[in-house]
């Protein structure tokens, strides 16, 4: 569920952006900033469910290859799609002030640091990277060797972006951003240790109500420059670090039931379709938005509209598009070695 609260977080945000380009705004900055922190919880996640689904009980950890395997399988398909959507859109001259050279294409393709195709794969990026020390990691067999080798391989390359040359490359490697990740795998690790005492988890669920309410109200005592998210390093202490709270939280909440429990499910599931085709739905709301009449109008209702736009096009994206192509690409991929031998104990 916590999956489908970022994700809606994230179009809201964007939502409010574009809603800002009429004449009459409603939405402060503070507001429509605070949306973004859904990324930050996505990154805790991230990190908290690799740790877990690679060391779970006495089974040995993935080998680091079909670690690597599985998440690509997970990511770059639909993702490709997406993109082909974007240049497909380009192609026909309706986004005439962006450019895509076959260099950036490729980039973007192989979702390496620089220019994107898809706007919000930024993130994805940053995933990427971290997938990537988090599997060599994954040779010792050891879930303490990962958490302390990850954290600190990601520790040395922020050292060793500030020693390069300005590049997409430093100033990706110097952001904090991916420390999120290694509180999530933190987390992990001691949700794991504490479960193993038998003890039940100390962290309440109400407190992650509190803990959203704090990130929402952060821009406002930070000083950012823009909309589109607060500066990276105070960004870790004001979003990483609650996220990181929220997702503690939520480990408490039991099996969702009811209706809407299995519609939040629904759209944890969808919410990778739902992150990255809602760009094609703001692109909708922005061009619209360039028309003068429109722009006097009160955008409040519009704004709910356009949310609810999004989660429909995501959820039918993730069950016609996005299910059926990761069961072929699954299928296809299937017969590859999953994990190594057998351990005796956990690390």
């Amino acid at each position: 569920m916590l999956r489908a609260v970022a994700a809606l977080a994230v179009v809201v945000h964007h939502t409010l952006e574009q809603s800002n380009g009429a004449v009459h705004r409603f939405s402060p900055d503070w507001l429509t900033i605070s949306g973004a922190s859904g990324v930050d919880i996505f990154f805790v996640l991230s990190g908290f469910i690799m740790l877990h689904v690679s060391f779970r009980g006495t089974d040995a950890p993935p080998t680091p290859g079909a670690f690597l395997l599985r998440r690509a399988t997970r990511i770059y398909p639909f993702y490709w799609l997406c993109c082909l959507g974007v240049l497909t859109i380009s192609a026909m001259g309706f986004l005439a002030t962006h450019h895509f050279p076959a260099s950036r294409v490729v980039a973007a393709l192989l979702l390496l640091p620089g220019d994107t195709i898809l706007g919000v794969s930024w993130t994805l990026v940053y995933e990427v990277y971290f997938y990537l020390l988090f599997a060599a990691t994954l040779k010792a067999r050891s879930a303490t060797v990962s958490v302390l080798a990850t954290t600190a391989a990601i520790l040395a390359l922020q050292v060793a972006g500030a020693l390069l040359p300005a590049s997409d490359t430093a100033s990706f490697l110097t952001s904090p951003l991916p420390l999120e990740f290694c509180f999530g795998l933190v987390l992990a690790y001691a949700h794991a240790a504490w479960s193993r005492r038998n003890r039940s988890w100390p962290v309440p669920p109400i407190l992650a109500l509190a803990l959203m309410g704090l990130m929402a109200a952060a821009p406002l005592f930070i000083v950012h420059d823009g909309t589109a998210g607060l500066p990276a390093l105070p960004r870790v202490f004001a979003w990483g670090i609650p996220a990181t709270l929220v997702v503690a939280s939520a480990l408490s909440i039991g099996a969702p039931r009811g209706a809407i429990a299995r519609l939040l499910v629904l759209l944890g599931d969808a919410s990778y379709a739902l992150y990255l085709t809602h760009v094609f739905v703001m692109m909708g709301y922005g061009r619209v938005m360039k028309i003068e009449a429109f722009r006097h109008l009160p955008q409040q209702g519009f704004v709910v509209l356009i949310v609810l736009l999004c989660l429909a096009v995501g959820l039918v994206a993730h069950l016609v598009l996005e299910k059926p192509l990761l069961a072929v690409v699954r299928h296809v991929t299937r017969h590859q070695p999953r994990r190594a031998a057998p351990i005796d104990q956990p690390a």
